[in-house]
This record gives structure tokens, sequence and C-alpha cells, in this order.
């Protein structure tokens, strides 16, 4: 079976998200930044991060409260490998971050109306996925199921 290539998760909004979620992280290892993009990938996930009455829980407490969003994590894990590794470039090569065994941003990129409603909502629930992404990367890994 011949994989065909999605145009809507992208390089260019596998960059945005990476940048928002450095922007309340302000570091990030590259254990934690490729899981940005299984992340907001979903958009039910999305959905639930961007929503403003959620409270934030520990990794394992929302994937034990809504592990529907993470049932097929491993597979939108090794689908945007490729994607994750070649916005990691990008930011780097554009100046956005430092890469030096971890991801380091340099300066902001601000996300608005013309980056459309997909990266607004990324944007939205930045936060929430920056807090999550505060535990242990092996705790993470093993929460979200990511077979390596």
């Amino acid at each position: 079976m011949t994989k065909r290539w999605s145009g809507y998760n992208n390089v260019g909004i596998c960059a945005a998200a990476l940048l928002a979620v450095l922007a309340r992280a302000k570091q990030l290892s590259v254990a934690k930044a490729l899981l940005v993009m299984p992340i907001v990938m979903h958009d039910a996930t999305i959905r639930h991060m961007g929503n403003g009455n959620i409270a934030f829980r520990e990794v394992a407490g929302l994937v034990a409260d809504r592990p529907d969003l993470f049932v097929n994590f491993n597979s939108r894990f090794e689908e945007s490998l490729t994607t994750s590794v070649n916005a990691i470039q990008w930011i780097v090569a554009a100046g956005y971050a430092s890469f030096d065994g971890k991801l380091i941003l340099l300066k902001p990129l601000r996300i608005d109306a013309s980056f459309g409603k997909r990266a607004q909502r990324i944007e939205k629930a930045a936060a929430h996925i920056a807090a999550v992404l505060a535990a242990p990367a092996d705790e993470l890994y093993l929460n979200f199921r990511v077979q390596l």
C-alpha cells in the first residue's frame, strides 16, 4: 500500500505548532518536539486542549480521562516523523530557534488570522500542549504508547 501525501499535515503547520508550543515552554528536547505534530494533527485533541474550560492534567490523567484522543497516537507519531524533523530543521535555519541538543526559542512567531483558523486553534491549545510536555519524556512516550 502506497502512502499518500496529506497537505493538511505539512511542514508549515508543524513549524507553526512547534513555535507556538516553544513560545510557552521556551525549550524542548527533540524527543518532546517529535510529540507535538502527532498531537496537533488530531482535530479532537486540539479542540480538547484548546478548550479554556479544561484544567491542566498530568499526562496519565489526560490519557485515562480521554483515551479516545490517544488510541492511534503511535501511528500518528510514525506518520509525522519526517514532517517533524523537517520542521525542526526549518525553524532552526530560519532563525526562530537554535539547536544544541534541544530546541531553544530565539524569536516567537506571531500567529494571527492570516495563518488560518487551524493555526489559530493550535495556538489556542499551545499552552495546554506545553504543560503536558513538561512531564519527563519517558513518561510521555509510555503514556502515549509510542513504540520505538
